[in-house]
C-alpha cells in the first residue's frame, strides 16, 4: 500500500470548523485532473501496489485512518467533487468557492470537513473502504466475536492455539450509507448518557455511545429512529432475548426524542 499522512485543522476556537484531508498528488497535468489521476494510479499498479492508506495523526495516536482500494480512488475523488460542486452551487458553504476535490492543482481526498459531512461521506460509505479505527474498536461489525470456551478446559496446551504475527486480511463489506449528521445529533441530544430508560450510564469522552437504528438504518436513517445507547445496552438491543421488548421501548424514546413518531415490526435492529 500506499501511505499519505492528512493535513488537519483543528477546532480551536467556536468559529474553527475541524477538517482532515490529504493530496493525492502535488499537481496535475495539464489542466487535466482524472488523466493525472489516472497516470499515478497506473504507475502504482504497476508496482504491485493495491491500496492507499490515508492517516490522520493527532500527536502521538492516530486520530482516523481510510484504507482504499486503489480501484476505487478515482471513484471517490469524483464522488467528492461532485458533492462540493453541489453544496457550492446551492451556497451551502457560505462564502467558501474552492471545489474539496480540486485544492489549487492537487486533486484531494477528504476524511472529514464539520462544514460539509457530505463530503467525506463518499468516501467512508464507499464501497471496500475500510475505517481502520473501527477495526480496532468495534467487534460487531468486522472481527469475529471472542471465545474463551478454551479457557475452560484442561489438559490443553494453549501454546499449540492461536499464532503470533498473524497476516493482515483485506475484508470487504457491504452497508447502509449513513447521514453524519443525523449521528452527531443524536449523540449531542445524549449528552453522554445512555438514553435506555433504566440505564443512564453516563461517561464524559466521546466515542463511548453507540447510535442504534431501532428498526434498522435500511427502514430509517433518520433522527427519530435513533437513539444513543451504552456498549451493553446495544448489545442487548441485538441479542437478548427479550431485544423485541428492548427496542419497542427504545423505539419510544426516539419518537419522543427525535420528535416525529415512526412505526415498524422490525424489533431486533441493524445497527
Amino acid at each position: 500500500m500506499r501511505v499519505r499522512l492528512c493535513w488537519r485543522r483543528d477546532r480551536n476556537k467556536t468559529n474553527t470548523r475541524e477538517y482532515s484531508a490529504a493530496q493525492l498528488m502535488a499537481r496535475i497535468k495539464g489542466g487535466d485532473w482524472e488523466g493525472s489521476i489516472n497516470e499515478k494510479l497506473s504507475n502504482q499498479r504497476a508496482e504491485g501496489v493495491t491500496h492507499l492508506l490515508l492517516v490522520q495523526r493527532e500527536n502521538e495516536t492516530i486520530r482516523t485512518a481510510a484504507l482504499i482500494p486503489l480501484s476505487a480512488v478515482l471513484s471517490i475523488w469524483r464522488a467528492q467533487r461532485d458533492t462540493s460542486t453541489a453544496l457550492i452551487k446551492r451556497g451551502e458553504l457560505g462564502r467558501r468557492k474552492k471545489n474539496h476535490a480540486m485544492n489549487g492543482s492537487s486533486p484531494t481526498l477528504w476524511l472529514l470537513d464539520e462544514a460539509a459531512p457530505s463530503v467525506a461521506a463518499q468516501l467512508w460509505n464507499h464501497t471496500g473502504v475500510i475505517d481502520i479505527e473501527r477495526i480496532k474498536t468495534d467487534g460487531e461489525s468486522t472481527l469475529v466475536p471472542a471465545d474463551d470456551t478454551y479457557d475452560d478446559l484442561p489438559g490443553i496446551d494453549l501454546s499449540l492455539l492461536g499464532s503470533d504475527g498473524g497476516a493482515v486480511r483485506v475484508r470487504e463489506r457491504s452497508f447502509v450509507a449513513r447521514d453524519a449528521r443525523v449521528r452527531a445529533a443524536v449523540l449531542k441530544r445524549a449528552m453522554g448518557a445512555c438514553e435506555r430508560k433504566g440505564c443512564g450510564t453516563l461517561r464524559k469522552y466521546p466515542g463511548f455511545l453507540d447510535v442504534h437504528h431501532v428498526l434498522g438504518a435500511a427502514t430509517s436513517d433518520r433522527v427519530y429512529n435513533c437513539v444513543a445507547v451504552c456498549p451493553n445496552c446495544h448489545r442487548e438491543a441485538h441479542f437478548a432475548p427479550d431485544r423485541d421488548e428492548i427496542n419497542a421501548s427504545l423505539l419510544a424514546v426516539a419518537n419522543t426524542r427525535g420528535g416525529r413518531g415512526v412505526r415498524g415490526r422490525r424489533g431486533a435492529g441493524a445497527d
